[in-house]
């Protein structure tokens, strides 16, 4: 299923969210913590859905993940 537009969200935005750098970003995407959709472009993006599940699990964290 392809998620829509309003449905993804940019690495920055992603990376706002957790108070992270984009490179932190690519780092749990090697590690598998938070993979991104590739558009027919070329470009990633994130799932609101994952970004806001992975949010929940760390809510009980003190500071951002450790990249």
């Amino acid at each position: 299923m392809v998620a829509s537009q309003a449905d993804l969200l940019l690495p920055r935005e992603v990376a706002n969210i957790f108070r992270v750098t984009v490179r932190t970003l690519r780092n749990w995407e090697r590690k598998g913590v938070l993979v991104p959709v590739r558009l027919p472009s070329g470009h990633k993006r994130y799932r609101r859905e994952e970004v806001e599940a992975l949010l929940g699990a760390c809510s009980f964290r003190k500071g951002p993940l450790q990249g």
